[in-house]
């Protein structure tokens, strides 16, 4: 129960607190433990789809599947790296480490991914009602609370989304730490208080570890001090002081996460500058999307997964925001007083949507579902709040609301599961967002590198030609096309593709990377050198793990070999096998590149090695007696391949050249 204060009651006050009193009190009852299973079932009914589902394209790439400090599971290194990476623009590293659990236990399955976010969604919506009912008694109230939080279609995006496992991890996070403050403002013994608040100091960490958006969680304590644990009445420098100071750690990881965060983003090149976005268009934005948020959450409809940032705002459109959202406060404050939830209800809307509001502009959309995973909590509180104060003063029949709430939550259920259907793969996915956002490049520019990942060319193709008309200055989409057109063998087209990318972009790693793949494939191997090396030193080792660098080495290194480009064959092949020093395969063809630079006394010296590790590898003792018998060392030559063939007497190529050098037919 919320205490008491000695001040004279009001009429709509006495109202709730008797409607708290009467649903709150006493043990739990056999239907408390019902709501928490249904809330369980209302999570699974919507999401248990999702572990049929595979991963998307956009962040799932980055965060799992062609991550290898992730793809290859949780070990010593690779949680070394989670606790340092800036990868991905973020310091998380609670996130880093629980996908590499998940990678750990299920491989690169996306349905055990995805069934990770369902099991964290359902905890946090239970758990949600306990923090809520904790915090004012209600339990009926809390319980739709949590319901509207675990059914809610725009928190589809932070479930169905195995990158957004950041999401449902932090708020694990975010709900233990208010539920041990909230023992720790609730508790008489002066141990058991600090032991609580140093526990929801741990838990916060945690959360930041999972995902920097908790930064306002400290405010967020402040705001439940004043409702509903009464803990201060006026918002005075005196009253509220004493309560900041308590929470001096919170607000100390607060800066410090706040600060690693904004270096993190930047080193990843994902906060906007003024020159991109300008302060008046993200101010506008900022204004606009509160105002799309709130209307979100009461029509949850035309969802996609990225809404391209757009500063074309009318001026009834900017005009309209701003009277809502200047209305919406001043009622609040107005009724500060009578009825302290819709202040901190809707306070806690939009303050914790301040770190993604636009402000800072991160990245290029204009807003997103993911970000009301959080706020949607404080505007539901005000909400439910509200309309329990109105059954009361108008006396209205409880089994009639009663059928209402089950309605709009079974509606909500409803547009949540078809919602959560379009998550099913990328195409769905993008066709969906396309269909309610219109021209979208970068969803575009997504599922023409989906499209050509399945060999569908002409519509890959047409889907980034499209977002380069939408967006001409976008880099990524020339380069998706190019790898589409280096498929098509369309080499010219895809080079010339290339080049406008890194014209726009030239620190842009793939595009040089795609040059030096555009290169080879034209055979002229000094640009693909070129371009490889200018990829790898503006990568610094972010995209060009040693298993890609092999593969570009090695694939310069065979072409160039294939069109008699010795010394480039040579160059690339010695490069490889440094990165793979026990692979035969390439250390046989350096040493044939070798022979043909007249090099040969280096090509046997690194044969010979080869077999005195390997000595039961035909294909060695093949290669060095093709050396041999290019320097007309008949007999050892024909040793070599007897050799060989002693080894794998259905070895072809040792019984052909074993047949030629002897005149055998």
């Amino acid at each position: 129960m919320a205490q008491k204060k000695s001040k004279k009651t009001t009429a709509p006050e006495a109202a709730e607190k008797e409607s708290v009193s009467e649903r709150g009190g006493g043990p739990v009852s056999a239907a408390n433990y019902y709501v928490w299973a249904g809330l369980a079932v209302v999570c699974l009914i919507i999401y248990a789809q999702t572990v049929g589902f595979d991963f998307i394209n956009l962040d799932d790439d980055i965060y799992v599947y062609e991550n290898p400090f992730v793809s290859r599971g949780l070990g010593f290194a690779n949680f070394a790296w989670a606790l340092t990476a800036f990868h991905a623009a973020n310091w998380h590293p609670l996130t880093w480490v629980s996908h590499q659990l998940d990678s750990s236990f299920f491989g690169l399955e996306a349905g055990g991914h995805h069934a990770v976010n369902l099991v964290f969604h359902c905890a946090n919506s239970i758990l949600l009602l306990a923090v809520v009912n904790k915090l004012t008694g209600a339990f009926w109230k809390s319980a739709i609370v949590a319901a509207i939080f675990a059914v809610h279609p725009a928190h589809v995006e932070s479930v169905a989304w195995v990158a957004e496992r950041k999401d449902v991890l932090s708020t694990l996070f975010w709900l233990l730490t208010t539920w041990f403050y909230l023992k720790y403002a609730k508790s008489a013994e002066a141990s058991s208080r600090a032991n609580f608040l140093w526990a929801a100091v741990v838990c916060f960490a945690l959360g930041l570890a999972a995902k920097p958006m908790l930064v306002t969680l400290p405010f967020t304590l402040i705001l439940l001090d004043y409702w509903a644990l009464e803990r201060f009445d006026k918002w005075t420098p005196a009253a509220v002081w004493p309560l900041v100071k308590e929470k001096l750690p919170f607000f100390a990881l607060t800066v410090a996460s706040s600060i690693v965060t904004v270096f993190a983003q930047k080193a990843g090149g994902a906060i906007q500058t003024i020159e991109t976005i300008s302060i008046g268009d993200r101010l506008l934005n900022a204004v606009v999307s509160y105002a799309k948020y709130v209307a979100m959450f009461f029509y949850p409809a035309d969802l996609g997964v990225w809404y391209p940032f757009d500063g074309n705002f009318s001026a009834l459109q900017i005009a309209v925001s701003i009277v809502f959202l200047l209305g919406a406060t001043a009622v609040c404050v107005w009724q500060i007083r009578e009825r302290k939830y819709l202040f901190v209800g809707w306070l806690w809307f939009l303050g914790t949507l301040v770190p993604v509001i636009g402000i800072l502009q991160v990245g290029r959309q204009a807003l997103a579902d993911r970000y009301t995973y959080v706020p949607y909590i404080g505007l539901s509180v005000a909400v439910v709040w509200l309309f329990g104060a109105l059954i009361e003063r108008f006396k209205l029949n409880r089994t009639v609301v009663a059928a209402v709430v089950g309605l709009c939550l079974t509606a909500l259920t409803a547009t949540a599961f078809r919602q959560t259907s379009y998550w099913k793969n990328s195409e769905t996915l993008y066709a969906r967002t396309l269909s309610v956002t219109g021209p979208n490049y970068l969803v575009m520019n997504n599922f023409c590198n989906y499209l050509e990942k399945k060999n569908r060319f002409d519509e890959a193709a047409a889907q980034c030609s499209a977002a380069i008309a939408e967006d001409p200055k976008l880099p990524d989409a020339y380069n998706t096309l190019a790898t589409v057109q280096i498929k098509q063998n369309k080499l010219d087209e895809a080079k010339s593709n290339l080049e406008k990318a890194v014209a726009i972009a030239p620190n842009f790693v793939l595009a040089y990377a795609n040059l030096a793949v555009v290169e080879t494939n034209r055979n002229d191997f000094d640009a693909a050198a070129e371009n490889l090396k200018k990829a790898v030193e503006l990568d610094g080792g972010r995209f060009f793990d040693p298993a890609r660098l092999l593969d570009a080495y090695s694939s310069i290194a065979v072409a160039a070999l294939r069109q008699k480009s010795y010394e480039r064959a040579a160059e690339f092949f010695q490069k490889a096998t440094e990165l793979s020093p026990g692979n035969t395969d390439l250390q046989r063809n350096l040493a044939l590149a070798l022979h043909m630079l007249g090099r040969s006394a280096e090509g046997v010296a690194i044969l010979e090695d080869v077999i005195r590790k390997n000595p039961n590898l035909p294909e060695a003792y093949n290669t060095l007696g093709l050396i041999y018998a290019e320097q007309n060392r008949t007999n050892e030559a024909a040793a070599q391949f007897q050799k060989a063939l002693q080894i794998n007497p259905n070895f072809t190529p040792a019984q052909n050249n074993l047949r030629r050098i002897t005149g055998q037919k």
